[in-house]
């Protein structure tokens, strides 16, 4: 058997160690793909509810001060949120502070926050 001695290669031991390792890796490497592919559908959505809240608040600095709470719907890019606004007097004289609350329309997690001020015209 002194041919077999002078072989080179890899047994069959060794591939199947190196698949499996190989395996092991992709595996991996697709659960990261999947989890970074959801984090930016969260983003996306996160963006498009700060989209709607920014809109808000420069239509309730540009129309004529009322205080209290409003809401209502608001679609982006085809998706469809709610908001709410608030605004309130602060304890500065003729100053008023405008808060935006967004969710996802029928979801109960807030996607995007906002306060901005404005004084009386």
């Amino acid at each position: 058997m002194s041919y077999l001695e002078n072989e080179s290669g890899f047994t069959l031991i060794e591939v199947l160690a190196s698949l499996v390792v190989f395996s092991v890796g992709i595996i991996g490497l697709t659960g990261a793909g999947t989890q970074s592919a959801r984090a930016v559908s969260a983003l996306e959505i996160k963006t498009l509810g700060s989209i709607v809240a920014d809109n808000q608040i420069v239509l309730a600095r540009s129309q004529p001060l009322k205080t209290g709470i409003s809401s209502g719907e608001s679609v982006v890019m085809s998706r469809s949120f709610s908001y709410q606004l608030e605004t309130v007097k602060t304890d500065v004289p003729n100053f008023y502070r405008i808060y935006v609350k967004v969710k996802r329309s029928g979801g109960a997690q807030t996607v995007a926050e906002r306060t901005a001020y404005r004084s009386r015209k």
